[in-house]
This record gives C-alpha cells, sequence and structure tokens, in this order.
C-alpha cells in the first residue's frame, strides 16, 4: 500500500476519549468507540442509533478537535462558521476587485481547516483500504448494512479503493426489492465514499 496514497490508521487503545458520551460538529450525540492517529491527527470512531423506526445503529468519524463531552466545548470551536467563511473567501477571489489580502487570507484559513476537513476521509479511507472479503461495512446514505464480497486486486486498480463489491444484507434486500431484480445475488458496486467499515462495532 502507498502510504503516499493512503495515510496509515494506527490504533490508541489508551485513549482518554474511549467510551466518552460525545456531541459531533453538527450537535449529534454519538459515543467514542475507537481512537485512531491517522496523517497526523487524532480520529474518532463514533457509533449512534439510528431513528427507532429505522432501527440499527450508525457508525461515522469525526476529529476529536470538534468534539464536544463533559460539558466542555470542542477544542477547536465554531468549525462550521470557520468554513462558511473559507466559502465566502474563496467566492470573493473571483471578484475582480479581489486583492492578495484576501487570497492571504483564504489560504491561512484554508490551510487551518485543512487538517479538521480530512480527518474524517483520511480515517475511513485507511480502514477501508485494510478490509479483507467478508467483513461488515455500514453505508452512510441509505443506512444499510452490508459484507464485503470480494476484492479486485489487479495491480492498476485504484488505491485507495474508490469502489468496492458489498453483499447486501437480507434486511436491506427485502426494503429495496428491486435491487435483486438487477443482481439476483444481492451484489452490487458501490462508492467508499459513503461506506464505513463497522470493525465489529455494530
Amino acid at each position: 500500500m502507498d502510504d503516499e496514497l493512503t495515510p496509515r490508521a494506527v490504533a490508541l487503545p489508551q485513549s482518554p476519549w474511549l467510551g466518552k458520551a460525545v456531541t459531533d460538529r453538527l450537535g449529534r450525540p454519538a459515543t467514542v468507540r475507537r481512537i485512531y492517529e491517522t496523517g497526523g491527527q487524532h480520529v474518532a470512531v463514533l457509533t449512534s442509533a439510528l431513528p427507532a423506526a429505522q432501527g440499527g445503529e450508525a457508525i461515522c468519524g469525526e476529529h476529536v478537535g470538534l468534539l464536544s463531552a463533559d460539558g466542555r466545548a470542542p477544542a477547536f470551536p465554531g468549525f462550521r462558521d470557520k468554513l462558511s467563511r473559507l466559502a465566502d473567501l474563496e467566492s470573493a477571489l473571483h471578484d475582480p476587485g479581489a486583492t492578495e489580502d484576501d487570497a492571504r487570507a483564504f489560504r491561512a484559513l484554508h490551510q487551518t481547516l485543512k487538517p479538521y476537513q480530512h480527518a474524517e476521509y483520511n480515517l475511513r479511507q485507511a480502514l477501508i483500504d485494510q478490509a479483507q472479503p467478508g467483513d461488515r461495512v455500514y453505508l452512510t446514505g441509505k443506512h444499510w448494512y452490508g459484507t464485503l464480497a470480494d476484492l479486485d486486486d489487479h495491480p492498476l486498480r485504484d488505491l485507495p479503493r474508490m469502489a468496492l463489491r458489498i453483499r447486501l444484507d437480507d434486511a436491506t434486500l427485502r426494503e429495496e426489492p428491486h435491487i435483486l431484480e438487477r443482481h439476483p445475488d444481492g451484489i452490487i458496486e458501490l462508492t467508499t465514499l459513503t461506506m464505513w467499515p463497522t470493525l465489529g462495532l455494530i
């Protein structure tokens, strides 16, 4: 595996974050189940309950600096506001009246936010690149569950893995019968951009 393309994920089993009830950057309650270091950043794997109508649990990742716990604000507060500010600065650069000060402000804020913006992606991709057939996955967009069917290990395949063949759970296939019409074995190729290995947590 090329470390330049896929940062490694190193588990931190002694992290004081483990087991904490937290609130993520969107204000959602969750529990810290794992902590990894990737790309020099500490990133939490979180689980949370899905709405009662759906049942089950969701899994996601978040930079620990964006989590609030024990009644304390995040170590890096105002992340969403700063993202909006970054978007405004980027738009301003397209204005004919944009100045070098505008460009410097954009570059400075972009560099400040970069570790927080990319931490979740880097961890998820590192874990996906370690996944093996039979590993369970959670599909965030649809709240589906499935199992990694097999791997395309051709030397020219994408690194990091951008799509994987997933065998969807029977419960999902019952809710989405049209999938079986096109894929009788229940196996479909899905983007990894909305995929999380469950790590045995859910």
